[in-house]
């Protein structure tokens, strides 16, 4: 089933899409845009295309790296602790492949 045979008379909401954030000197102000304006067509289009960043993308690399590395700090812990503590039960966190997109998001 083709995509615009699925979306032919979906509607979507665009109140979210038309909002554009100002960064001037001392404030942060939201500007509305109309969508029949040249950047309310470009920000619909944006939004239309597969440029946008959604929840199904994944997380930065620079949070995935320090994400990782934290994780196998603790587990690095628990295991040293258990060496010196014959006694004590370490708890290890397992890592998958898709937990630091989990925690991003």
């Amino acid at each position: 089933m083709s995509r615009t045979y699925r979306r032919l008379k979906h509607r979507y909401e665009y109140r979210w899409v038309l909002h554009e954030w100002s960064y001037s000197a001392p404030f942060v102000e939201l500007v509305k845009l109309d969508a029949r304006s040249p950047e309310g067509r470009r920000a619909i289009a944006r939004f239309h295309s597969d440029a946008q960043r959604t929840m199904r993308g994944s997380a930065p690399r620079w949070y995935r790296k320090v994400f990782d590395r934290s994780l196998r700090n603790r587990n690095n812990a628990q295991l040293r602790r258990w060496i010196n503590e014959p006694g004590y039960d370490p708890v290890m966190q397992p890592r998958h492949l898709h937990s630091a997109n989990w925690s991003w998001w």
